[in-house]
């Protein structure tokens, strides 16, 4: 109900005062024998007034659900979560700091710097997420909402901010990733220091991170479409899950190709009696169950493509 139309504390007790009076010039007229006459107008506000406070005691125990025990516990729970968290990112930016001195004297090598940066950045966004949630429950009353289609909360869009941060914490994985790979990983390579193969898992990876980011985009422009009226929240949820599926289907795919060309190094091994059936059985399994995740998407992926 909008908030123009909802009744406040001093319409409803006025409008009480007029029915109770009402009600009592009535029953001084005196009806005939064996009927109660009850004027048709009388019925009709006496039905208004029924309407009108049911929607009163709906917006009041709204309002005390928002002010709530579950509102304190949720703002509780958050609170701490943000301490814990700010008290983690504090430390691990103190460990990055102290780890770029020692890489300045020599101490450690550049991936060492790099892994703590990572952490440090990780943690940031994480804080960054906990705190954008305790602002959503003590302003909605309620735990925070990720669905593409919850609502705006004091004219605010949670669920894209939450999205954006996502975003932004992948873009910053990736990018960390992509400077291991061009200053070290590929030198290694061409030294023949390590297998070409394990640059190619590790730019594997990377994409499965960079095809995330893409799907997040997705979402941001479906959650845009949803808040202008464009998408209705059935036809976003079905395209949701299609993004969804098809994030699966592409990550299973890319599982399964490590695992087997991990598999195909094995069944070397084995043959030439350098490890047991048994350690090839176990890195089986793992591919089986690979392949069933990539057949599950594709069903899932067909199933949402005769509904659209």
């Amino acid at each position: 109900m909008p908030k123009n139309f909802e009744p406040d504390g001093q319409f409803v007790d006025r409008l009480e005062w007029q029915l109770t009076s009402e009600f009592r010039r009535m029953s001084r007229l005196k009806s005939a024998a064996g009927k109660v006459a009850v004027p048709r107008y009388v019925v009709a506000i006496s039905l208004a007034a029924g309407v009108l406070l049911a929607a009163v005691a709906a917006t009041k125990a709204a309002d005390l659900i928002k002010d709530s025990w579950r509102k304190k516990i949720e703002v509780a729970r958050l609170e701490t979560e943000v301490k814990i968290k700010k008290a983690s990112m504090e430390f691990l930016q103190l460990r990055a700091s102290q780890a770029e001195e020692k890489f300045s004297m020599g101490l450690i090598d550049e991936d060492g710097v790099r892994g703590y940066k990572l952490l440090a950045g990780r943690a940031a966004f994480g804080l960054e997420m906990s705190l954008l949630d305790l602002e959503e429950t003590k302003a909605s009353g309620e735990a925070p909402r990720d669905e593409l289609y919850a609502p705006l909360v004091g004219g605010r869009d949670f669920v894209s901010e939450r999205l954006e941060i996502d975003k932004k914490a992948l873009e910053a994985d990736i990018d960390l990733k992509r400077a291991q790979i061009e200053r070290q990983l590929k030198v290694r390579v061409d030294l023949g220091l390590i297998p070409k193969k394990a640059l190619d898992v590790f730019q594997a990876a990377l994409a499965v991170q960079e095809g995330r980011v893409g799907d997040i985009e997705k979402q941001l422009t479906l959650r845009r479409g949803f808040l202008s009226g464009k998408i209705s929240a059935e036809e976003m949820e079905i395209q949701d899950r299609m993004t969804a599926a098809e994030k699966e289907l592409r990550e299973a795919r890319s599982k399964v190709d490590t695992i087997q060309a991990r598999l195909n190094e094995l069944r070397a091994k084995e043959a030439a009696g350098l490890i047991s059936e048994e350690e090839l059985r176990g890195t089986q399994m793992g591919l089986d169950a690979a392949q069933a995740q990539v057949s599950l998407a594709i069903q899932e992926i067909e199933i949402l493509k005769t509904i659209r």
